[in-house]
């Protein structure tokens, strides 16, 4: 059917396509209609908020915002207008957010997306939903950014990487009714094309008082807000020119001090510098280099327990690897990937490995084809042989939302500067996508070589998936295989190395792993406390090369979301697992026997808009002809909007059967974040950690005196707790860093 709505202040009256889902909820199909002009003007405007200049009295006004969270196919009730404008040097953009004053404010911080009261501003200059840029502020002006892209089969929405960083400018002022956001976003921080007047946009308010999401072009809510799919349309006057030469240098100079106390006691001090560049080629492809890079302000990571017998995969936080980064990681399935950059400039414990240099590619050829290709070089010493990682990718879209990909990677071991014969590692392989141009409907299916001295057999990665991303009703299924052979030096594979603690030795083992999911939504319209129910069942089945079973995982789970944002969870699980090897989880070995296990966990968190708000998690179960225990908690406190402060611990009892003994594992935490203002931070992170037999204390101090040009001052310190509580090593670094755009 149709339905007729005004927008804003347009003369006409535009149609938009409405139609409905196999289950009888609405749907949007087509956003072409949602169109906002922008016309140029001549001057600069000043960027503090109070939207009194006459270009914003003049300009088209995108409003009447859809819901698009909770439930979507309705009116926004609280009333958004956005405007926008441009010059010779920016992209200005004007948004009046009525409200009441009393505004949800998590964090001044920067890179905190959806946690407050925040207007987004969402662009694919491109328009070909390949990639895209987000820029977002909170009412009292805490201003994140994130590169956008399309989701790996299975996931509905966008990819959302919040670890990108470039320079733009916004300020915020707050009213009895409203609040306002103006941006200044230059031209030399988009990637996009000249010819194009057209962009795709849309404009994102997050409600946290509601617990409602607002877009302006409508977006169903079984994806995100975020969605490429989904954007309306900016019309330019004219098409956007070329902004001159498009190069940022970012040098640095770290000062520090280092006290090692194992195997014994070393000190010693460090001056360095080093430098990146980013130089736009064309547009919409960027060259980004390295030279000798400095990661040591990233904050640590999590630290997790791990129960399983495999490894963990850590995200990535790196900032030289994350523009562009999907061209390089979307292949693969699950956590398997033969491109995983923390195999980069890191060792398996996740300890920095100095790297000499580093040269990227990555960017839009042209409307249809993207590309990626790198070169780092990492230093040896001692310890370890200096590796050259290389790296050529290509993405080629067709139809609205489909594509067929490639790559092809080489990691080469150098001793010195002479290349180190046979010691290399290379992969290279494909991927189709298929997608319907609403997204619901999407299968994908790839193959992964790979390339190593002796292994010629069994030393591919094949892999294929379908899913169905409906409003009531979702649903997946995948398969892939991994050969015993198959090496991704350069990537991640959770399962394929196997530990044997009777023989002390790594046993690699090919596995085929086929898995599905099941889960449908309930909307009940009447309830004044729910805003939607969540009821599913996965099944996890692998299966060894020579055909045996080695698991069988099964979950049937029921989430029930409220209102008010607070969560209770559900779960009942059941594992079947044929050991192949004996499990060293204790000083004595559980036998390389089947296990048949089955837990019951509850999960709950309290309404998150609170300034007092709590976590609790607790499981209860067999674990392998014993029993486990597992309570987590975590207590937050916020003092809107300067501090956030959180106490976590986490506990895991496990009693085995004689004689393989019995086992308990602690992990707390303890969080302290103070906001002096919205460019002065200061972040410690403690973390107590008895399976990794560590107690951490991260402390960061930030200032951020100008745009992307920071001040850090990063304090870490980590002692054993085994035994004798003791020190283990201990750092302070001093990091000036300047952006400098040519």
């Amino acid at each position: 059917m149709n339905l007729t709505l005004v927008k804003g202040c347009l003369v006409c009256a535009v149609a938009i396509s409405i139609d409905y889902d196999v289950c009888g909820q609405t749907e949007f199909q087509d956003n072409s209609s949602y169109q906002l002009s922008i016309q140029q003007i001549q001057n600069n405007l000043k960027i503090d908020g109070i939207l009194d200049e006459e270009v914003w009295q003049e300009a088209e006004v995108a409003t009447n915002f859809w819901l698009q969270a909770p439930i979507d196919g309705e009116r926004a009730r609280q009333k958004t207008e956005v405007r926008m404008s441009y010059n010779d040097r920016f992209v200005y953009v004007a948004a009046k957010c009525y409200d009441d004053p009393n505004y949800v404010i998590q964090t001044l911080k920067r890179d905190k997306f959806g946690e407050s009261d925040e207007f987004t501003l969402l662009i694919d200059p491109v328009g070909q939903q390949t990639n895209g840029f987000a820029f977002m502020v909170n009412a009292w002006g805490a201003q994140s950014e994130a590169l956008l892209s399309p989701s790996s089969a299975g996931l509905a929405g966008s990819n959302i990487d919040e670890s990108w960083d470039n320079k733009w400018f916004v300020a915020v002022q707050q009213a009895s009714d409203h609040w306002t956001a103006e941006f200044a976003i230059p031209f030399k921080t988009l990637r996009y094309k000249t010819s194009i007047e057209n962009w795709n946009i849309n404009f994102v308010r997050t409600e946290p008082g509601s617990n409602e999401i607002h877009v302006w072009a409508p977006v169903p809510r079984q994806f995100n807000a975020f969605d490429l799919g989904y954007f309306g349309r900016l019309t330019w006057d004219q098409a956007p020119q070329k902004i001159g030469g498009n190069v940022s240098l970012i040098p640095y100079v770290t000062t520090s001090l280092s006290q090692q106390h194992q195997p014994e006691s070393i000190s010693g001090t460090e001056l360095d510098a080093g430098a990146d560049a980013k130089i736009a080629i064309s547009p919409t492809l960027n060259l980004d280099l390295t030279y000798n890079p400095d990661f040591s302000q990233v904050e640590v990571d999590v630290q997790v327990t791990n129960l399983t017998r495999f490894n963990i995969f850590f995200p990535e936080r790196r900032q030289f690897f994350i523009e562009n980064s999907d061209v390089f990681v979307e292949f693969g399935q699950f956590a398997d990937r033969p491109f995983y950059s923390r195999r980069i400039g890191l060792d398996d414990f996740g300890r920095m490995v100095p790297i000499l240099y580093g040269a990227r590619l990555s960017g839009n050829v042209n409307d249809k084809l993207r590309i990626g290709a790198f070169n780092m070089h990492s230093k040896g010493d001692d310890q370890r042989m200096g590796q050259n990682y290389s790296t050529v990718t290509f993405q080629h879209r067709f139809w609205k939302r489909s594509s067929v990909k490639g790559l092809v990677l080489n990691r080469q071991a150098f001793d010195g500067s002479e290349l180190v014969e046979g010691n290399f590692g290379r992969n290279w392989g494909g991927e189709l996508n298929l997608s319907t141009p609403d997204g619901k409907w999407q299968a994908n299916g790839g193959f992964i070589q790979s390339v190593k001295e002796g292994f010629n057999h069994k030393n591919h990665h094949l892999y294929g998936r379908f899913n169905y991303n409906g409003q009531l009703f979702r649903t997946f299924l995948a398969v892939q295989h991994l050969g015993e052979h198959y090496f991704a030096d350069m990537g991640f594979t959770g399962r394929l190395v196997n530990f044997d603690p009777e023989a002390n030795e790594i046993v690699r083992v090919g596995y085929t792993q086929v898995s599905n999911m099941l889960n449908y939504y309930i909307y009940p319209k009447a309830s004044k406390r729910v805003n939607f129910h969540w009821s599913g069942l996965e099944n996890f089945v692998y299966v060894n090369s020579d055909g045996s079973l080695n698991e069988w995982y099964t979950r049937l789970r029921h989430f029930i979301f409220f209102k008010n944002t607070s969560q209770l969870r559900f779960r009942l699980n059941n594992n079947y697992v044929d050991l192949l090897f004996p499990f060293a989880l204790t000083d004595t070995p559980l036998p390389a026997e089947s296990y048949s296990m089955a837990e019951f966990n509850v999960q709950f968190n309290t309404d998150l808009r609170k300034r007092l708000n709590t976590e609790m998690f607790m499981v209860y179960g067999q674990f392998y002809g014993g029993t486990k225990l597992t309570y987590r908690g975590e207590l937050a406190f916020r003092t809107q909007p300067w501090g956030n402060f959180a106490l976590g611990l986490e506990r895991n009892d496990i009693w085995l059967p004689n004689p393989y003994g019995s086992l308990s594992l602690t992990l707390a935490t303890a969080r302290a974040e103070i906001n002096f203002a919205t460019n002065l931070f200061w972040t410690t992170f403690v973390q107590y950690n008895t399976q990794a037999d560590n107690f951490n204390i991260n402390s960061r101090f930030q200032w951020r005196f100008a745009p992307m040009s920071d001040l850090y001052l990063v304090y870490t310190d980590n002692y054993r707790v085994a035994g004798i509580f003791g020190p283990k090593d201990r750092s302070l670094v001093l990091k000036f860093n300047y952006w400098i755009t040519l």
